[in-house]
């Protein structure tokens, strides 16, 4: 596990190329995580593969832009508006067109 966000329910795991199907494979299959003894019911779901690291990173900032951009939408009043919009400039980075020529084009899977 290379990133964990509990808030937004994301996790970046890291493996080998090789390995790459089979986790992918049993990520399905994991119905709860355990920790210090207590049990955590779960829904592991695959969003990217990527190639590195930094375009797994990429990835998740624009996924989170777009998160953030539905919740603006669905935003009852201007408080949750204005804490939405904070969110949203605090991304770092712009959302760009998908390039194929891209870093997620190199053999690695991460």
């Amino acid at each position: 596990v290379k990133y964990l966000n509990a808030y937004t329910g994301v996790v970046l795991l890291r493996c080998r190329k090789d390995a790459c199907g089979l986790l992918c494979s049993a990520l399905p299959f994991v119905r709860q995580l355990e920790s210090r003894n207590q049990r955590y019911p779960c829904v592991l779901n695959t969003l990217h593969v990527g190639g590195t690291i930094r375009t797994c990173q990429k990835f998740l900032i624009q996924y989170n832009r777009r998160q953030l951009l539905l919740l603006l939408q669905n935003c009852t009043n201007e408080e949750e508006r204005r804490c939405v919009q904070k969110s949203l400039l605090s991304c770092s980075l712009t959302e760009e067109p998908s390039q194929s020529g891209d870093e997620e084009d190199d053999d690695g899977t991460e």
